[in-house]
């Protein structure tokens, strides 16, 4: 049963005006491999038979062929460029760390875009695949 009390407490609970007015000046269309505020520039890029929105930084940043290999591991396994580092620092270390173990199996960094599990983690961590590819030959070299 509906009592004026209750309709009292529906609008006291409902939005605030300002919040509603704050909340539409946001952007809402997030880049496809770094999940940041995409706007006011974006681009729309082919990934597989769908298409996404991609930032300017990335656009810049990555080919297309790279685009779309990361659109695939994180529809695939989840997570965005960069999602696991807060700071340079951390980056270093896990490119360190994914060197180490590249060098204890005795693996070749030519075949590297073959390592799905290495790839998807060093995008988490904000490590670009050409930057993978050269840290690895001079660590292993």
């Amino acid at each position: 049963m509906i009592t004026p009390e209750l309709v009292e407490e529906e609008k006291s609970l409902s939005f605030a005006p300002e919040l509603i007015e704050e909340k539409k000046s946001l952007s809402f269309v997030k880049c496809r491999i770094c999940h940041k505020n995409a706007n006011p520039e974006i681009t729309i890029k082919k990934m597989g038979i769908s298409f996404g929105v991609i930032c300017k930084r990335c656009s810049k940043l990555f080919t297309d062929r790279d685009i779309e290999l990361m659109h695939n591991m994180f529809t695939a396994f989840g997570g965005y460029f960069s999602k696991m580092s807060n700071s340079k620092e951390v980056t270093v270390s896990k490119l360190k760390e994914i060197a180490k173990n590249y060098k204890t199996r005795n693996k070749n960094s030519e075949n590297i875009e073959n390592e799905i599990k290495t790839l998807h983690s060093a995008f988490l961590y904000g490590i670009r695949p050409q930057q993978l590819v050269k840290s690895l030959k001079l660590s292993i070299n």
